[in-house]
């Protein structure tokens, strides 16, 4: 059909529309429907009874066909006007006989073509339809009466049903809500504040309805978002209730309400020409995250509710989320950059923040993302130059982050374990931005992960007390649980291998790493890349610098423990084996 005339195509689906006529016409005279001439009429009598897979086949078709000169009939009235009259005169019969379930959305989709006077039977009925729906209803029930609704200009209607159930299912105060209730009785319909949100999720993940939404005037969307905000109360009833409360909204009500309020905010500011007023919100969301949220990611006690903390979490990383988007699509700018990333701060530093990291790890790579490398070097005699500040930031937390990786792991091995295994992804994608810039402040991740490896490797050399349990390790397996997760996120990427060992490199250079079992810890890890195949000109040049150093040991490990001798013996062969000697 691309290739073919927009007129021919409008020949065949109203040929089409012949065809499913001859259906509809079975046990009843529609002669003012059937618009065939007596030849076409007479060529093949009317089917008996319709075939539903076929009617269904039919019907898609012809919303294919119509969606493909959807613009050519925009740009001819005429066209336009006669293609509607006829399928508008044949709607509410096809409604009424073609109701299985795979011709309805069909038929929904061509209604949602047409103006709502060319359906007016089924378009008076649709905002109804809406609001008697089911909360728990599949998306097919709703969203072509969606799509609907929004084509024919009327989706304000949607928007204020959507605003007054999620303001309905607020709680009321005092005697000014027995009151509300009370008149409450007498609506027809109760609020569904779920079904609201549902509403919301087609509407805004959807492009041509997002847009519809966004074009409407601010009023109604101002107070969709206010209505949105006031959620925030009812999940901190939720965190601070020792106990259920019957009468209060559901918590993933809540808490889906509390995200949407975010994300409306990121649309109403992508929308903005000027100012800053509903970044400005997320940010005042923030702070109120900070001071009434973060208190409750904290270790139980017999006053606290364990839902209380999981559901910190679960409020910290949803909000996380949000503001990664906004840092992903472009709209934040220093200001909300800097306030995210202090809210991150203080989210490790809470007693559960360890929780947070796998959402923690977005927001740094996106932070890294959005500062463009050329920035700083342009002004780097500017240490106050917001990037570089924004950036140094970025590092802190980094190495944060791997310290409490590093104290889960040795608190709690099976949770640490856990732990480092959902922060993996957020690593990997975190460090190959980071290996972009190549110089300070980021180069200070690389040395933040080296150096990690080596304390927990070092660590584990101390505590032998057989020679037989110096063991150079072959692959990332062989490595400590944290060594392993670290090496296994660099060694993904070349790239990043190649920034990690250019810090191996610089360290050893610094003399930064000068005792024996710092030393043997730094060949274990050569000698993983090694295996791995990666980088050998760099891995090469970190085993000359280590070569360099340990013959510095050899008489120091003659004198010492047999655990010292053995070290050191290994270490002297890893190295002739890195170095092929």
């Amino acid at each position: 059909h691309k290739h073919t005339a927009p007129t021919n195509i409008i020949k065949l689906m109203l040929a089409i529309r012949r065809l499913l006529n001859s259906y509809i016409q079975v046990g009843g005279d529609l002669t003012d429907i059937n618009d065939s001439n007596k030849e076409n009429s007479a060529v093949e009598a009317p089917p008996p009874e319709h075939d539903p897979t076929v009617v269904s086949s039919l019907l898609e078709m012809v919303v294919i066909l119509w969606r493909s000169v959807e613009k050519a009939l925009k740009q001819n009235e005429e066209a336009d006007k006669y293609t509607t009259a006829k399928f508008g005169s044949v709607m509410a019969k096809y409604f009424q006989v073609f109701q299985d379930e795979r011709s309805t959305a069909p038929l929904l989709q061509m209604a949602s073509l047409m103006p709502p006077a060319a359906v007016p039977t089924f378009s008076c009925g649709v905002l109804s339809r809406l609001r008697r729906m089911d909360p728990r209803a599949a998306s097919a029930q709703y969203c072509h009466l969606l799509d609907c609704i929004c084509s024919w200009g009327q989706t304000a209607d949607v928007l204020e049903l959507v605003t007054d159930w999620l303001s309905e299912a607020l709680p009321k105060q005092g005697k000014k809500a027995a009151k509300g209730r009370r008149v409450q009785i007498l609506e027809t319909v109760e609020a569904k504040p779920d079904l609201a949100l549902v509403y919301l999720e087609y509407l805004f993940s959807h492009t041509s309805a997002q847009e519809k939404v966004l074009a409407l005037c601010q009023g109604p969307l101002k107070q969709l978002h206010t209505v949105l905000g006031k959620w925030k109360l009812v999940l901190y009833t939720h965190l601070s209730a020792t106990t259920e409360d019957p009468e209060l909204p559901r918590v993933e009500t809540a808490l889906n309400a509390f995200t949407y309020h975010v994300r409306l905010s990121a649309h109403l500011q992508h929308n903005l020409t000027e100012g800053r007023d509903y970044l400005l919100s997320v940010e005042d969301v923030a702070g109120w995250v900070a001071d009434r949220v973060l208190p409750f990611l904290r270790r139980l006690n017999e006053n606290d509710a364990e839902k209380s903390q999981q559901l910190a979490a679960r409020i910290t990383e949803s909000f996380l989320s949000v503001c990664r988007d906004i840092l992903l699509v472009g709209l934040a700018d220093d200001a909300f950059k800097g306030q995210v990333l202090h809210l991150c701060s203080l989210i490790l530093l809470s007693e559960l923040g360890y929780m947070c990291i796998p959402a923690v790890l977005p927001i740094l790579k996106e932070v890294v993302n959005s500062c463009v490398p050329i920035d700083i070097s342009q002004d780097q005699e500017n240490p106050e130059e917001s990037s570089a500040v924004l950036l140094g930031v970025v590092a802190n937390i980094f190495q944060k982050i791997i310290e409490l990786l590093a104290r889960r792991l040795k608190k709690e091995p099976e949770e640490g374990k856990q732990l480092c295994q959902s922060a993996a992804p957020g690593l990997t994608d975190f460090l190959q931005v980071a290996q972009t810039w190549g110089k300070a402040p980021l180069s200070g991740v690389f040395s933040t992960v080296f150096a990690a490896i080596v304390v927990e490797k070092r660590h584990l050399l101390q505590k032998i007390t057989h020679p037989e349990e110096v063991i150079v390790p072959q692959s990332v397996d062989d490595m400590p649980l944290l060594s392993s997760i670290l090496l296994s996120v660099v060694l993904k990427s070349p790239s990043v291998t190649g920034a990690f060992l250019s810090e191996v490199g610089s360290s050893l250079d610094s003399e930064a790493i000068s005792s024996l079992t710092e030393l043997a810890a730094v060949l274990h890890v050569l000698a993983v890349v090694k295996h791995s195949g990666r980088s050998k000109g760099d891995w090469k040049r970190a085993a000359v610098s280590v070569q360099q150093q340990i013959h510095s040991h050899a008489v120091s490990s003659v004198d010492g423990s047999d655990i010292q001798r053995v070290i050191y013996a290994s270490s002297v062969t890893t190295l002739n084996e890195i170095l092929e000697l």
